[in-house]
């Protein structure tokens, strides 16, 4: 009895391995079937789409620095005048804008010996520094919004940008106008070759990052220590994207 099960039991996995090995070799001979049939003709395009949009979000980066003898009253000044400069800003603040302190550091400053001496670098006072970074959306208010946060204490400018918060619609928009590049060179090589375009056998998409119109924190600083209220023109921001399209013809 043991051996006629186990002889069933061979019998019904060689019929298994059978019949997977007859399924792979008609696989196989469908696969090189395919190879040797007609390959597509194709045309390959690649068009670019370009929008350029007024910016609707600054983010500007305050530097409060407080340079003392003492690190104890470095750090207690800067805080007093961070304050004030926090408090100068988020008057001038919708309730869709934000500001947040992104950096602080308490630094001592080292007079260095003089050449040829062993004599160790000297420490000779500390400076602090807190950072500010605003995001605000009140574009017309930029210029007095730096005048504020200077007059507050703010001794810095280290950064001001312009950008968009949401990119995705003008993205959107410049695909449009890509896929519609795309298309109409597309139908033009058909066009010059005398063949009908068929349906689209690939597409990719490639976009460019937004590269934020950007302001000199220097330039920035000089006109607001300036008399006059500090003038900042937003511009404009540029988004692009790619498109490339396989195109099938007959």
């Amino acid at each position: 009895m043991t051996r006629g099960k186990s002889a069933g039991v061979r019998s019904t996995r060689s019929d298994l391995l059978l019949a997977v090995a007859l399924v792979l070799a008609l696989a196989s001979v469908r696969a090189g079937a395919a190879e040797d049939g007609p390959k597509r003709r194709t045309i390959q395009v690649s068009g670019y789409g370009e929008i350029s949009v007024a910016p609707d979000l600054v983010i500007i980066s305050f530097a409060v620095e407080t340079a003392t003898d003492q690190a104890a009253v470095a750090v207690e000044q800067n805080a007093a005048r961070s304050s004030n400069v926090a408090a100068a800003i988020k008057q001038r603040l919708g309730s869709k804008d934000h500001v947040s302190t992104t950096r602080y550091s308490l630094e001592p400053r080292y007079q260095q010996p003089e050449r040829g001496s062993t004599a160790p670098p000297r420490i000779t006072g500390y400076l602090a520094r807190n950072d500010v970074r605003v995001e605000t959306h009140a574009l017309d208010d930029v210029g007095r919004l730096i005048d504020a946060a200077t007059e507050a204490g703010a001794n810095r400018v280290s950064d001001l940008q312009f950008t968009l918060e949401d990119r995705n619609p003008q993205l959107r928009a410049a695909l449009a106008k890509a896929g519609a590049e795309a298309r109409a060179q597309a139908e033009s090589i058909a066009s010059a070759l005398g063949v009908q375009l068929k349906q689209v056998l690939s597409a990719t998409t490639q976009s460019a990052p937004i590269v934020p119109r950007r302001y000199e924190g220097a330039a920035m600083m000089a006109a607001a220590e300036a008399r006059a209220p500090t003038s900042v023109e937003p511009g404009e921001i540029t988004v692009s994207a790619t498109l490339q399209v396989t195109y099938e013809i007959e």
